[in-house]
């Protein structure tokens, strides 16, 4: 599979780099990440490696011709974070008819509105080859037709197949202490992998309000584990239903967000259907000239609940987020940043701290310090306990 994609991807841009080729616009760029990870902490099972290295990239091409647009972005990783891959993040063509955008192909979805956890967000499958603290979204095979609908804009989605989840490897840190099992999936509540999900979306702005109301039909990208017959992790996706609403509400340099939902069908960390409400509600206040300096101060909290308690699935079950962003309103985009979790249920927490700027106008770099503290006390986060890690982001674009 992983083969048949690169041949398609190569042969997609080689073509149309073809001067034969008459397109009424091309554009070609693209990304380059070097990743470096170390984690100081002796590991928490066997096998697992303190270094990790891993190198990522990201070609993309944008082709205007006539009524239709087509984007193409494969995505290729290696290192020794886990297996190589190879897929298409991004492949869809574009067009529209009587007022309706058209979109097919595979493709990026963010739904929300909050910063530190987003119920809403339920389209995109993820990789979580590089630790559990760390997924990309994979592409998700998709028809999406669009339009404008009243004051806002409303998108309805088919969802043809379903793409499961990417897990770690042996030598991963940051993964559960049993492998799970990346080739095998059971499907329950009456779901397969072949189904079609569906998904309805209305989006849009009415004066200081942003505000988007979703609802999803379909198999969930949240499994619950079994343990299979190899001793490995079997995940199972069950088939749910999610109602959802996210509002950011804008006064003056305030911004105050929230992101709620209502699921049915989806197993509780117990392995028990448990229809459940969850959200996030926050605060965002922004400070400008700071000291009478050019810096911008952003402070953030944000508090997420979930009606299961200790019972579900995500480890956002009752938590607390408070910190905030220094802007330094340089040629070069330096940004510091620190941000505190406190899980309100246990008493485990997390601290990160990170700071970016640009080397010059193609590369940039981000170091990010992950702290954990007493993640030992909380039974959904013990397998990351001794997971600390620092890491270093060299990004080439062009």
């Amino acid at each position: 599979m992983k083969k048949n994609i690169l041949v398609f991807s190569m042969a997609y841009l080689i073509g149309a780099m073809n001067p034969a080729n008459s397109f009424d616009y091309m554009e070609q760029y693209g990304k380059a990440d070097l990743l470096i990870t170390n984690f100081w902490e002796g590991p928490s099972y066997n096998n697992q490696d303190d270094t990790f290295v891993t190198y990522k990239i990201e070609p993309s091409l944008y082709v205007e011709q006539g009524a239709i647009d087509s984007f193409i972005q494969p995505r290729v990783r290696v290192g020794n974070s886990g297996a190589g891959r190879v897929d298409l993040k991004e492949a869809h063509i574009s067009y529209s008819l009587n007022n309706v955008d058209f979109r097919i192909g595979s493709l990026i979805e963010f739904w929300g509105k909050t910063e530190t956890y987003n119920p809403s967000d339920i389209v995109n499958s993820a990789d979580y080859t590089s630790g559990l603290a760390s997924p990309d979204k994979l592409g998700a095979p998709a028809f999406k037709a669009s339009s404008e609908f009243y004051d806002g804009y409303v998108s309805f989605f088919i969802f043809p197949f379903f793409i499961e989840n990417v897990y770690p490897g042996l030598s991963s840190r940051q993964r559960l202490g049993t492998l799970v099992n990346n080739d095998r999936a059971n499907f329950s509540n009456g779901g397969s992998k072949n189904d079609n999900s569906y998904a309805l979306r209305f989006e849009g702005y009415y004066e200081d309000i942003d505000y988007g109301f979703s609802y999803f039909d379909g198999i969930s990208r949240e499994p619950y584990f079994l343990l299979g017959s190899d001793s490995r992790l079997l995940p199972e996706y069950s088939s749910i239903k999610q109602i959802g609403v996210d509002i950011q509400y804008l006064v003056d340099d305030i911004s105050f967000k929230t992101e709620i939902v209502h699921r049915t069908g989806q197993r509780n960390a117990n392995g028990i259907m448990d229809d459940y409400n969850a959200g996030v509600i926050g605060i965002e206040k922004n400070r400008y000239g700071v000291l009478s300096s050019q810096y911008d101060l952003v402070l953030l909290g944000e508090i997420s609940a979930d009606s299961r308690g200790n019972n579900s699935h995500t480890i956002f079950q009752r938590d607390l987020t408070v910190g905030g962003s220094l802007l330094l309103n340089d040629i070069d985009d330096s940004e510091f940043s620190l941000f505190l979790t406190q899980d309100l249920s246990y008493s485990s927490g997390t601290t990160r701290f990170s700071y970016s700027t640009r080397l010059n106008d193609a590369f940039t770099i981000e170091a990010i310090l992950n702290l954990y503290s007493n993640l030992d006390q909380d039974p959904s986060q013990l397998p990351l306990a001794k997971d600390s890690s620092a890491n270093v982001t060299f990004n080439y674009n062009w």
